[in-house]
């Protein structure tokens, strides 16, 4: 099928390339809000792994495919690994705060 600029579309893309960049330029902006905001790492390979799909819109053949597929699985891969650290993380410090806050309202009690 030719478009109406006389080029192929590809067939592993489903979006137009400006409609694919500025998919990728929000979830960049989206996720480069979140690493500052929460500041955990795994949002840095969520990133990675929206911003690689652009691969595929300047290599259309099937090795271009398996390296964006072994790519998205590392990197996809990566970010699971340090959700996962980062909810362990917090919640070792949620319980290590929670004596402490439960002492203090301990010696409150027995202020009255």
């Amino acid at each position: 099928m030719i478009l109406a600029n006389d080029q192929m579309q590809n067939i592993y893309v489903p979006l137009p390339f400006k409609v694919h960049l500025i998919f990728c330029i929000i979830a960049t902006i989206v996720y480069a809000l979140e690493i500052y905001r929460k500041k955990s790492p795994h949002y840095i390979f969520m990133m990675l792994a929206v911003d690689a799909t652009l691969m595929m819109q300047f290599f259309n053949n099937s090795t271009a495919v398996v390296v964006l597929a072994v790519l998205e699985s590392l990197l996809l891969g990566a970010a699971i690994v340090f959700a996962v650290l980062e909810s362990k993380k917090r919640k070792a410090a949620a319980a290590a705060a929670a004596p402490i806050q439960a002492e203090g309202e301990t010696d409150e009690d027995s202020d009255s």
